[in-house]
């Protein structure tokens, strides 16, 4: 049969295309075998506290807090960050075996991974026989699965596998869930943050859906989102919604700490102000959250932009307005928490005979502040020492040092 005009296929030119996306392909598999390897290590390393936990319940305690701060220091990682990759490792290589193997061999994706421990079957019966048999059976449907296709169907099919599978109701596992809600707060960029509530199903659509119907019956140039934005601020501040931007900020009573030049509160310029452990905000905001603040504190800056002394208006601890004003979240390398979650701490302790002067001071919150405690076994004790200007030199169990350097506010000199 002859070809014809219709039947007839150009020749492929091999101009690189089809080798850049094996590479990339292979990459991935590549990456993904790493991250396994990363995997053991972590859960090797959360096998030796066994061995290393001395007879009373908080030597157990600051033992994972150590080893979990030493790892986020050496890796540059976010302290919380770092106890979820633990957690993950551990059960990941303890409990999926075949998840494991798939991840090793590079079949799948970490975020593969990751999205068929978190929709797994759970019950009473998890770390006994009945739970490895339930595991099992859920990883021998998803995983094949899980290779062939995106990490979000992946999703859609592991809850479907633990519906099926899992030996408690619907309904109550509905009722387990629903004892994780929460709120959150997550910076993202320009002022701008995501307001995170986990919540039920059910009550998220309906609140979009009021939102919705909400906006739609607005007439105005603000888009269909922005809409529902603003009226989610109205709703959370002053619980009835406004036609008009701005009353929203009418229900906030500052209890934050904000920076901004005097030449700029006063209207000369118009310099970024700073929200305080977040990170810059518009000049036109702090101003008026100024003015409905109760109280005013002046920070004192060097040619260098470090803090020097604070003044305040009203009675209150200048040496703690100091510190939280130079430290802005605690002063464990890589921690964010915001100082008004800080404990005020000597980095030489005070029984010890380290002064209360501020070059002996700083923030650290509750979770990396009792590293450094004199009852903390000396297998997984921190030390602290502070250096000119407020640097922070930490060092490990290992002997390895890690240092944290106050940030500078040169854009408000």
């Amino acid at each position: 049969m002859p070809i014809t005009a219709e039947h007839r296929t150009e020749p492929v030119v091999d101009d690189g295309r089809a080798a850049l996306l094996d590479e990339w392909v292979a990459v991935g598999a590549e990456i993904a075998r790493l991250e396994a390897r990363r995997m053991r290590m972590l859960a090797e390393r959360a096998e030796m506290l066994a061995y290393e936990t001395g007879p009373k319940i908080v030597h157990s305690s600051m033992a994972q807090r150590s080893m979990i701060a030493e790892f986020a220091a050496a890796g540059h990682v976010a302290p919380g960050v770092m106890t979820n990759q633990f957690a993950v490792a551990a059960v990941l290589v303890r409990d999926f075996p075949a998840t494991f193997k798939a991840l090793g061999e590079g079949r799948i994706s970490r975020r593969h991974a990751e999205v068929i421990l978190e929709e797994a079957p759970t019950g009473d019966h998890d770390a006994d026989d009945d739970g490895a048999t339930l595991r099992a059976a859920y990883e021998h449907d998803v995983v094949p699965y899980a290779c062939e296709t995106t990490a979000p169907r992946t999703r859609a099919r592991a809850r479907a596998v633990t519906a099926a599978l899992r030996p408690v109701t619907q309904e109550q596992a509905h009722r387990e869930a629903r004892d994780e809600r929460e709120v959150s707060v997550r910076p993202t960029s320009d002022g701008i943050a995501q307001l995170i509530g986990v919540i039920p199903e059910v009550l998220a659509y309906a609140i979009f859906d009021r939102l919705t119907a909400a906006a739609a019956a607005m007439d105005d140039d603000r888009t269909m989102d922005q809409r529902r934005a603003d009226l989610f601020c109205d709703l959370l501040l002053t619980a009835m919604a406004s036609t008009a931007m701005g009353i929203d900020l009418d229900a906030i009573r500052p209890t934050v700490q904000v920076t901004i030049a005097a030449s700029t509160l006063a209207g000369r310029d118009d310099a970024m102000a700073e929200l305080d452990g977040v990170g810059p905000i518009h000049p036109d905001l702090a101003r008026s959250l100024a003015g409905r603040a109760l109280s005013f504190s002046r920070l004192f800056l060097d040619p260098d932009g470090m803090v020097t002394n604070v003044d305040t208006y009203v009675p209150s601890s200048r040496m703690k307005r100091y510190l939280r004003a130079r430290d802005q979240h605690c002063r464990f390398p890589g921690c964010r928490a915001k100082t008004s979650r800080c404990q005020i701490d000597h980095n030489h302790d005070r029984a010890l005979g380290g002064a209360t002067s501020l070059c002996n001071l700083a923030c650290f919150c509750t979770s990396h502040h009792p590293l450094k405690h004199p009852d903390v076994d000396a297998r997984h004790r921190w030390t602290v020492r502070q250096q000119p200007e407020g640097t922070l030199v930490w060092t490990s169990p290992l002997g390895r040092e890690y240092v944290d350097t106050p940030e500078l506010r040169v854009m408000f000199v």
